[in-house]
């Protein structure tokens, strides 16, 4: 690689040496008028001269590989934010709950499962509560879940003090 730069480098610096002594050597007039625009073609092609040898085919593969890595990083990336985004949610859904039951003069902990639905949100699929509740307020409660946070009363999971390790 550094060949070739010092090659190019030196190709260039030749081609306008070159020029500089036709241009002092020729007579004015039109000669001189034609030599610098001889010289001038001369020069471009010094240094467009590595362009006869770029890869394109070579250049292509790697910003093919380049953008599928991309691609592949931007989904990992979004994969990673929302499951961050669904810890939070399902927290904040639990929370919901344990306030519900406060308000209604009962102590418990809950934890909530989340499920991505088809318009891309987390909503609650699944809860377990554990406290102190009688059958009455457990009864209430998978009532206030449903209506409030709309998980069924068959994906609502209760713990009792005696069932707790």
């Amino acid at each position: 690689m550094m060949a070739a730069l010092r090659g190019w480098l030196l190709a260039v610096i030749a081609a306008s040496l070159l020029c500089a002594v036709a241009d002092a050597l020729m007579p004015p007039g039109a000669v001189k008028r034609v030599g610098r625009l001889v010289c001038g073609l001369v020069l471009i092609g010094a240094i467009l001269s590595p362009m006869k040898d770029l890869d394109l085919a070579a250049g292509q593969r790697w910003l093919d590989g380049y953008l599928s890595g991309l691609r592949f990083r931007e989904e990992e990336l979004e994969e990673t934010v929302n499951s961050q985004i669904k810890i939070i949610i399902e927290q904040e859904y639990a929370a919901y709950i344990v306030d519900k039951a406060a308000e209604l003069g009962w102590t418990c902990t809950a934890g909530v499962e989340c499920r991505m639905s088809e318009e891309g949100l987390y909503l609650p699929c699944r809860v377990e509560v554990a406290g102190p509740l009688t059958q009455a307020e457990r009864a209430r409660l998978a009532q206030v879940i449903w209506e409030e946070l709309g998980v069924p009363q068959s994906e609502q999971v209760y713990i009792g003090e005696e069932e707790l390790p």
